[in-house]
């Protein structure tokens, strides 16, 4: 059986393609594939979450540098992009069945710092 999960999973929040007007939307969906990590492991879940963490980026763009008000307003593509990409990574963490993922996302408070906590 193939194992990955999306990082956008509801019709709703998933656009495919190019910019959108609204930039902290998911402009595309990203597969994660975690069949070879062992998610009852701590160091399989942090692997896939940190996995996880940068489809997400890319899902949402790349960068908010990318986002067409970058330019004008670069504070508020930051938030746009930090939004999307926690909308992203929120969906793609609740769609995957194992508790220890859940668990360390949970205790960490942020994906950002899943990679260095052991």
């Amino acid at each position: 059986m193939l194992k990955f999960v999306g990082t956008a999973l509801t019709a709703a929040a998933l656009i495919v393609g190019a910019a959108h007007a609204e930039s902290n939307m998911i402009r595309k969906d990203v597969e994660v594939s975690y069949r070879d990590l062992n998610l009852s492991t701590d160091a399989g879940a942090r692997t896939l979450l940190v996995r996880i963490q940068a489809a997400a980026a890319s899902a949402c763009g790349g960068a908010a540098a990318f986002y067409s008000s970058y330019s004008v307003a670069p504070s508020l593509a930051a938030e746009e992009f930090a939004t999307c990409r926690a909308n992203a990574v929120n969906a793609a963490v609740n769609a995957i069945p194992a508790p220890l993922v859940h668990q360390i996302f949970a205790s960490n408070g942020s994906y950002e710092r899943v990679a260095g906590a052991r």
